[in-house]
C-alpha cells in the first residue's frame, strides 16, 4: 500500500518509542489501530455506495428497455423477427379470405359441408408424420422391397427371412 518495508518499519517504531515513551506506546497504538479501522470502514461504506450507485444506473437502464417494449405492439414485434417479408402472413391472409368467401358461398348453397368442399378442392399430399426420419410413402420406395418391386428384402438381424442359395 505506502510501500514500507520491514527496516522502514523498525525505524518508525524506534522513534515512536523515543518520541511517545514506552508508558504511552499502547495507548497511542490503540488510538492509531481505532483510526484505522474507522478509515476503513468509510472507505467500504464509500465503495458500497458506488456500487449501489451502478446497480441502480443498470436498474434504470433495464427499467427503460422494459417500459420500451411494454410501449410497442409485441404481436408486431414477434412478426417481423419470424415473418420478415410478410410472406406468410400474405398466404394466411389469402387462405382466410378465400375462406370466407367460400363460406359465404356454402351458406347459400345446400349439399356438402364447407370441410368436404375444402378437401376437395386441395390436392392431395402424402405428408410425413413431424416426427418422422423417413420422407412420405409416395417418394421411397415401398416398404419391405428392393427399388419398390421383387422380392422383399430381409431387414438387418432378421433371421427368418434368410434364404439359403
Amino acid at each position: 500500500m505506502f510501500d514500507i518495508g520491514w527496516s522502514e518499519m523498525a525505524v518508525i517504531a524506534l522513534i515512536a518509542l523515543v518520541v511517545i515513551g514506552p508508558k504511552d506506546l499502547p495507548k497511542t497504538m490503540k488510538t492509531i489501530a481505532h483510526w484505522m479501522r474507522k478509515a476503513r470502514s468509510l472507505t467500504r461504506e464509500f465503495q458500497s455506495g458506488i456500487d449501489e450507485m451502478v446497480r441502480e444506473a443498470e436498474l434504470e437502464d433495464a427499467k427503460k428497455a422494459l417500459e420500451a417494449t411494454r410501449g410497442g405492439n409485441l404481436q408486431r414485434t414477434l412478426s417481423n423477427a419470424l415473418d420478415p417479408d410478410d410472406e406468410v402472413g400474405g398466404e394466411v391472409r389469402a387462405i382466410e379470405k378465400e375462406a370466407r368467401s367460400e363460406s359465404s358461398a356454402s351458406s347459400s348453397e345446400d349439399g356438402e359441408s364447407n370441410a368436404e368442399k375444402a378437401a376437395a378442392k386441395m390436392p392431395s399430399a402424402n405428408v410425413a408424420p413431424a416426427h418422422s426420419l423417413t420422407p412420405a410413402a409416395e417418394d421411397t420406395p415401398q416398404a419391405g422391397t428392393a427399388e419398390g418391386g421383387g422380392e422383399p428384402v430381409p431387414a438387418a438381424g432378421d433371421e427368418g427371412s434368410k434364404k439359403t442359395a
